[in-house]
């Protein structure tokens, strides 16, 4: 399953985000920022990769701003992270 990774400038945003989603029936998992990701706070969201860009839309309508996006690849039993515009 591809996933994509939304990070924020800090921790009360990813949390504020989190719950928008969830009030809003999307599928988010909050996680801890990966090593390889050095723009945000401690934690970011997962999202699936069919989910970002109405996660993504959904934080906008809200306000809540979105530092950065990620999608998630798997290969080799670990994960790396590459940069989307989506949000821009």
């Amino acid at each position: 399953m591809n996933e994509s990774v939304i990070t924020f400038k800090n921790t009360n945003f990813a949390i504020k985000a989190e719950k928008c989603l969830l009030e809003n029936n999307h599928k988010v998992c909050v996680m801890p920022l990966p090593n390889q990701i050095s723009a945000g706070c401690g934690i970011c969201l997962r999202v699936g990769e069919t989910e970002v860009t109405p996660a993504l839309n959904t934080l906008a309508g809200k306000q809540i701003e979105v530092m950065g996006c990620y999608s998630r690849i798997e290969k080799n039993g670990s994960f790396s992270y590459e940069e989307t515009n989506r949000f821009s």
